[in-house]
C-alpha cells in the first residue's frame, strides 16, 4: 500500500442517465443521436441502460437541465 493510495480521491463515477427510464446506468449504450440547438453545431447522444435496449418509445430525458 502506498500513500497515494490512501490519500488521492476516488476515481469518479462514469456512466450517463437512461433516456426511456431516467435512471443512472454505468454500462449505457447508445441508440442515437440528435440536435441540441438550433443557433449552432450541437449534438446529444441518446443513452439507454442495458434494459431498454429494445423497449420502443421516444427519449424522455431533459438534455438541456444537464447543462
Amino acid at each position: 500500500m502506498t500513500r497515494e493510495a490512501l490519500t488521492t480521491a476516488p476515481p469518479t463515477e462514469s456512466g450517463t442517465h437512461c433516456c426511456r427510464c431516467g435512471r443512472w446506468t454505468t454500462a449505457p449504450v447508445v441508440v442515437g443521436y440528435g440536435s441540441g440547438s438550433t443557433s449552432g453545431p450541437e449534438f446529444i447522444t441518446h443513452h439507454v441502460c442495458p434494459q431498454h435496449v429494445t423497449a420502443p418509445g421516444p427519449c424522455t430525458a431533459d438534455h438541456g437541465a444537464a447543462k
